[in-house]
């Protein structure tokens, strides 16, 4: 997401998924801390606020 430059072993993976015309693509970056933990707690944020509505 930052493009920063990640040294050693990423902290997470993102998952890309987009279509162009029939194909179906992936694509799987790499993630630094600060990427990894912002990620996870928008989609935590998200899903919390799902259940809350019903």
């Amino acid at each position: 997401m930052c493009d920063s430059a990640i040294d050693g072993e990423p902290a997470g993976r993102g998952l890309y998924m987009w279509s162009r015309g029939d194909e179906l693509r992936f694509e799987e970056p790499a993630l630094c801390g600060g990427c990894a933990v912002a990620i996870g707690m928008t989609a935590l944020s998200a899903w919390n606020a799902e259940e809350e509505e019903g």
